[in-house]
């Protein structure tokens, strides 16, 4: 009893500060991705001709590479850029206060308590804020590199992109990303179940967290708003109380729900056995009608009789 006490003190002692991480991680994540796809919608796209050009002129490769047009726009964004992608970091190492405070919970009522929730909760967006800047800023380096030098082809440009170091960061990043993703499916799978999250709020942070491995949307909307909602929930935003599993300092799973029949609709009644064609029974054979004698009937015999 002691240590639930204990438990419920350091939760609302840490719940307004949760919160107010919370909502800033869902705005600078979002808003910094926002950033990003606004400078990205400015850059050159290189067609197709343009790709098989010199293939049409019967040279094999080009003098000037036509990605050339791609590493340019990476020199002339590279501080919008650069600044794009530390706001929407900024938001991810945000994220770590509101996951570890809901592990925190659901570990401190679940039987079944699991401590890798709360590693993936604080490696997953570390490895993502540190390392993807890390990773944009490689290659715009290496877009100097290109530029400044005389040669422009295809050797060239696969030089300034490519190398170990940057295939590094691109499988850390792989798994920061597979980190956060987890984080967000199981703590939201796991606090609904013990009564911490609501269902819907559940079935929003797991598809939140599958998001970010099949990201069907351009900016991570469902993320941010999972996370604002966090906040609302945790601030008890419009006089809304929190789930009894806060108060209560134990695991209150929610009701299943019974089908419960609609009003003014009776049971359809069982047929007797008889009536209906089932599949596979033998049909009943029908019964002729019955067939008149053929020999002659006695009245005519009698007026045969009064003739002779």
């Amino acid at each position: 009893m002691a240590d639930a006490e204990r438990q419920l003190a350091v939760e609302g002692a840490q719940r307004v500060r949760v919160a107010a991480c919370s909502m800033t991680a869902g705005l600078f994540f979002f808003g910094g991705q926002l950033w990003v796809a606004l400078v990205g919608a400015k850059e050159p796209t290189i067609g197709v001709l343009q790709g098989l050009a010199p293939a049409f002129k019967g040279v094999a490769a080009a003098t000037v590479d036509p990605r050339t047009i791609h590493e340019r726009f990476l020199v002339g964004h590279q501080y919008s850029l650069i600044a794009s992608f530390l706001i929407s970091n900024i938001g991810a190492l945000l994220m770590i206060g509101p996951l570890r405070y809901l592990a925190a919970a659901e570990q401190a009522r679940s039987a079944t308590p699991s401590r890798i929730i709360g590693q993936l909760a604080l490696y997953g967006p570390i490895l993502l804020a540190v390392f993807l800047p890390a990773f944009e800023i490689s290659l715009i380096i290496g877009a100097h590199h290109y530029l400044s030098h005389t040669a422009r082809d295809a050797a060239a440009i696969t030089a300034a992109t490519a190398g170990g170091l940057r295939v590094a960061f691109q499988l850390i990043l792989t798994v920061g990303t597979l980190s956060i993703a987890a984080a967000f499916i199981m703590i939201s799978l796991r606090c609904m179940r013990v009564g911490l999250l609501t269902r819907m709020m559940g079935i929003v942070g797991i598809i939140s967290g599958v998001l970010f491995l099949i990201p069907l949307t351009p900016l991570p909307v469902i993320q941010a708003l999972w996370l604002v909602f966090i906040a609302a929930m945790l601030l008890q935003f419009g006089g809304r109380p929190l789930p009894e599993a806060w108060t209560a300092g134990e695991a209150r799973p929610w009701p299943v729900r019974e089908r419960v029949p609609r009003q003014g609709r009776q049971p359809r009644e069982p047929r007797p056995p008889g009536r209906g064609l089932r599949l596979g029974a033998p049909k009943q054979a029908a019964v002729p009608a019955p067939v008149a004698p053929s020999g002659p009937s006695p009245s005519a015999s009698k007026k045969r009789k009064r003739r002779r």
